[in-house]
């Protein structure tokens, strides 16, 4: 009997993790939403109504930790550039990382056991049915907390199933993507609900058609998304101004970005891609495209940069810059004009963990010695909002644009003085993974929140062009160079 048992727990704990792999398909590129609609339903009803700790609170971990792993394997794959040197680091990545956030989802579930547990005690049952809220908001708090403090890593939240149109995503324009979370959660609690209804617990409400309010209710909320959606977009034709960009995705794979010996060329393939008779406004680069350590003083890349431009026009690129007074590295944006001239520069201010700089690095002995060439970018502390010939312009380089601008978290989040939202990115250290298409996601949703049209620019894609409604208006497909030149479409500036 003892070893049926065992047996037993152990395909619970497979279930577990099986439905919480599964979940990740909900995510980009794949955005089957009602997946996630369905696991989280099970997840409410497990925690509500599971009989012991392994059910209500090991298996719900265990969902997790699946979800993040499917979600987030792709982690591991910069460290696979050099196995001999991070190899072993693969196992932090792909088990201790998904752990590590999901830890944080213990204490909703907790909190939300311990309400189910009062209510059924309570003499008055009606209200168990505030646990779908209570689900939506212990869920939608803890993960705005370790979203947006300590190394911060806002990346699997549940407003981002709604990827697969936009339609469903112009609510973002009213709470943000939390809000949009909050909502995604509240549907799966209340067709949780509604199972408990009809199956579970059919004795303890006036029949099973009592589970039909719940499914309602969710969806209600569901049509009032879409349906604003609809709105939004036809009230919000694209319309473009008369400001043009140039945007190059250069498609250079991360091992030759990372040898000097190719250096030259690189440069020499950026300038060809940016060459053209045409007369734009601005021409962008990816994140790190400069191939030589930058400072503002380094007079013969500055004659290399200026090449493609035409008079008026302005360069922005990502590179490695030096500040000349105090010998810091930053991962960097600068502007070059026609004339060579560096005329401004942001530091990235959001560093990204365990690739630009090492958490507490010093405590641990392991760190020091396998990921000693994983040098400490600083911290920039300029505003992030920068004009440049009549053009304003907020810049994020690459996890910068995971954080949402509802929360003021852009150091500049006044987007009433915005008109374009620049992010570079180099997607090229996680190869044919989903990271691309679930960064690009996320980019596009904060065009929708801040109502401001986004230029993602990435080394090997996906590079787009998205207006205030999220529209997907140009692309370079990843793995592919190439070039996109456009009109800059008009910003909103209001929420809907």
């Amino acid at each position: 009997m003892e070893s049926s048992g065992r047996i037993s727990n152990q395909r619970q704990f497979a279930k577990s993790g099986f439905l919480g792999a599964v979940t990740a398909l909900s995510f980009a590129p794949f955005n089957v939403f009602p997946i996630f609609l369905a696991t989280f339903a099970w997840l409410f009803v497990r925690i509500c109504e599971g009989g012991n700790a392994k059910e209500w609170l090991l298996q719900p971990f265990c969902f997790f930790c699946c979800l993040h792993i499917g979600c987030l394997y792709w982690l591991v794959y910069p460290l696979t550039l050099d196995l001999a040197v991070h190899g072993i680091l693969i196992p932090f990545a792909i088990l201790l990382i998904p752990i590590y956030l999901s830890m944080f989802l213990l204490l909703p579930i907790c909190g939300l056991r311990m309400l189910s547990n009062w209510f059924r005690k309570s003499a008055r049952l009606s209200f168990y049915r505030l646990l779908p809220v209570a689900f939506a908001t212990f869920f939608t708090l803890t993960m705005m907390f370790y979203g947006n403090y300590l190394p911060g890593f806002p990346w699997v939240l549940p407003g981002y199933v709604w990827c697969c149109h936009e339609i469903f995503l112009q609510t973002l324009c009213l709470y943000g993507i939390y809000g949009l979370s909050f909502s995604t959660l509240l549907m799966a609690g209340l067709l949780g609900d509604a199972f408990l209804l009809y199956v579970a617990l059919p004795a303890r409400r006036r029949g099973k058609a009592a589970a039909w309010g719940p499914v309602l209710i969710a969806f209600v909320i569901f049509a009032a998304i879409t349906l604003f959606g609809y709105w939004r977009l036809a009230r919000n034709p694209t319309i473009y101004t008369d400001k043009r960009v140039r945007i190059i995705q250069s498609n250079i794979s991360q091992e030759q970005k990372n040898d000097s010996a190719f250096a030259y060329s690189n440069l020499k393939k950026l300038l060809r891609l940016s060459a053209h008779s045409k007369k734009v406004d601005l021409v962008i680069w990816p994140e790190a495209s400069v191939p030589y350590l930058y400072n503002e003083d380094f007079t013969r890349l500055h004659n290399y940069l200026k090449i493609p431009l035409l008079a008026d026009e302005y360069l922005l690129a990502g590179a490695v810059r030096k500040d000349l007074q105090t010998g810091k590295i930053f991962n960097s944006v600068i502007f070059i004009d026609h004339t060579g001239k560096h005329v401004a520069h942001y530091d990235k201010a959001r560093l990204t963990p365990f690739g630009e700089y090492i958490p507490l690095r010093k405590y641990f002995p392991l760190f020091q010695s396998i990921a000693s060439d994983i040098g400490d970018f600083n911290v920039g502390s300029e505003s992030n909002l920068i004009e440049i010939g009549g053009i304003k312009i907020l810049l994020a380089i690459c996890y910068e644009v995971i954080f949402p601008g509802k929360l003021g978290l852009f150091s500049s989040p006044d987007f009433s003085k915005t008109d374009i939202i620049v992010n570079i990115t180099n997607d090229g250290w996680f190869g044919f993974t989903s990271e691309p298409a679930q960064h690009l996601q996320i980019s596009r949703a904060r065009a929708i929140e801040a109502g401001v049209p986004l230029i993602r620019v990435a080394n090997v894609g996906v590079s787009a062009v998205f207006d205030p409604c999220g529209r997907e208006l140009s692309t370079v497909p990843f793995g592919q160079d190439g070039v996109i030149e456009m009109s800059i479409p008009r910003s909103l500036h209001l929420p809907y």
